[in-house]
C-alpha cells in the first residue's frame, strides 16, 4: 500500500512539474504571484516534503500517514522514500521565479497575432493603406486625430458614469433591431480611418463574412449585425451626441491610461490624469476584478450592451462581451489591462478575437444585397430579441 502511495505521489508530482517546466498552459493565473495553480502546488509540496530529505524518519512518517509498517517494510521502503526526497531536493533547486506563466505568453501572442483559423486578413483597407494606421497621411487622418484629441480630453470617469445613468434608463423610445439598422444609414464613423461607407454596409459585411466561415454559430452572425447599433446615439432622437463620445476606441476609466491607447499624448489634458487614485495603475479596481466591474469610456459599445441587458436578450454571454468590448483595442490588440481580467473574461476574449478580425478586415467597397439576406437576419432577431426594444 505504501509503495503504491509513494509511486502515485511521485508520478503525480513529476507530471505536474514536467508540465510546468516545459511551459504548458495552465488554466488560470494566480493574481498575486503570477504563477499557475500547478506551480503553486509544486511549491507547496516541495516545502512540505523538504523535511524528509533532511530528517528521514520513516516510522514517524508512517504514523502521520496512518500506515502500519513492520521493521522489514521500513528497511525495504526507506531507500525508495529517500529517492523521492532526493528528487524533491532537485525540484527545490529550480528557480521557479524565472519561469514565466505560459498561458499569458500564449494569450498575448494570440492577441497580437492577426491570423484566425478560417479567415485570411487582407493587407490593406479600401483606401489602399494598412488597417488602423493612424500615422498614414490620408484625406481622413487629420480629422481622425482631431477626433481623438477631443475624446481623450473629455472622457473622464465622472463623465462616463453620468452618461451611463442618463442613457441606462432606456426611455428614448421603442423600435425593432432591424429598424435601428436602417436608422444608421446616414452616418459615417469619423474615428475610423478604414471606412467611409454608411454603417449598415459595415454591419452586413461583418455579419456575412462570419456567416460564411462559421455557419453554425448563428448567435455570432447576429452579434456582428448588431454590434454597432449603439451609434444611434448620434441621432437627434437620442440626443444627437457628438461623435467623440459615441465612436472610437474605448478604454477603462478610474485607472491609469495605458500608453498603447491611440493618440495617448492628448490624455495630458484630461483631468483624471492628475487624480490621486485614477492616475494609478489599478486606480479604483482590484487585480483580476473582472471587466464587468470596470467603467469603460462612454460610447456606442456600452450603450448597446445596456440595451441588450435591459431587453433581456437570450444571446449568450460571449455576445454581450463582444458588443461591450469590440472597440477595446488596447486589450485585444495590444494586451493592455490584462491584469483586470477574470477567468471568464479570458474565455470570452477568444470569441472577441475571432469577431474582431471580421469587424476590422471585412470593411470593403463590396456591397451586400440587403434584401437577399434580410429574411435570414430577421429570423435571428426574432429568436434572440423581443419584437420591439426599449432604447
Amino acid at each position: 500500500m505504501c509503495e503504491s502511495l509513494v509511486l502515485q505521489t511521485r508520478i503525480r508530482m513529476g507530471s505536474i512539474s514536467f508540465r510546468l517546466l516545459r511551459g504548458s498552459p495552465a488554466k488560470k493565473l494566480n493574481s498575486r504571484s503570477g504563477f499557475s495553480p500547478e506551480a503553486l502546488v509544486v511549491q507547496n509540496r516541495v516545502r512540505s516534503l523538504s523535511v524528509v530529505r533532511s530528517d528521514l524518519q520513516l516510522p514517524r512518517l508512517a504514523v502521520t500517514a496512518s500506515i502500519s509498517l513492520t521493521p522489514d517494510q521500513v528497511e525495504e521502503i526507506s531507500p525508495k522514500i529517500q529517492q523521492v526526497a532526493d528528487w524533491v531536493g532537485q525540484v527545490q533547486a529550480v528557480d521557479l521565479q524565472t519561469i514565466q506563466p505560459a498561458i499569458r505568453e500564449e494569450l498575448e501572442s494570440n492577441i497580437k497575432n492577426n491570423e484566425v483559423e478560417g479567415f485570411s486578413a487582407p493587407d490593406t483597407n479600401p483606401f489602399g493603406h494598412s488597417f488602423r494606421n493612424y500615422d498614414k497621411e490620408s484625406e481622413r487622418s487629420g480629422g481622425v486625430e482631431a477626433f481623438y484629441k477631443t475624446n481623450h480630453i473629455n472622457q473622464t470617469y465622472e463623465f462616463a458614469t453620468n452618461k451611463k445613468e442618463e442613457h441606462g434608463k432606456l426611455n428614448k423610445g421603442k423600435m425593432s433591431i432591424w429598424d435601428c439598422c436602417e436608422f444608421l444609414n446616414e452616418y459615417v464613423d469619423e474615428s475610423d480611418p478604414d471606412l467611409d461607407e454608411p454603417q449598415i454596409e459595415h454591419l452586413l459585411q461583418s455579419a456575412e463574412a462570419i456567416r460564411r466561415d462559421y455557419p453554425n454559430e448563428d448567435w455570432l452572425h447576429l452579434t456582428a449585425l448588431i454590434h454597432d447599433l449603439g451609434k444611434v446615439l448620434l441621432h437627434p432622437k437620442f440626443g444627437a451626441e457628438p461623435q467623440w463620445c459615441v465612436v472610437g476606441d474605448t478604454y477603462p476609466l478610474g485607472c491609469a491610461f495605458d500608453e498603447s491607447i491611440v493618440y495617448h499624448k492628448y490624455f495630458e489634458q484630461n483631468p483624471d490624469i492628475n487624480h490621486p487614485v485614477y492616475s494609478m495603475k489599478l486606480g479604483i479596481y482590484k487585480e483580476n476584478c473582472g471587466l464587468k466591474n470596470v467603467t469603460m469610456s462612454w460610447g456606442h459599445d456600452e450603450y448597446m450592451y445596456m440595451v441588450m441587458k435591459g431587453n433581456n436578450t437570450t444571446l449568450p454571454d460571449p455576445a454581450l462581451f463582444i458588443v461591450r468590448f469590440h472597440s477595446f483595442y488596447p486589450l485585444h490588440r495590444n494586451g493592455a489591462y490584462y491584469y483586470l481580467m477574470s477567468e471568464e473574461d479570458e474565455e470570452n476574449l477568444k470569441w472577441l478575437r475571432i469577431f474582431n478580425k471580421y469587424d476590422l478586415y471585412s470593411k470593403s467597397k463590396v456591397r451586400v444585397d440587403v434584401e437577399k439576406v434580410k429574411p435570414y437576419y430577421l429570423s435571428l432577431i426574432e429568436k434572440y430579441f423581443p419584437a420591439k426594444l426599449k432604447w
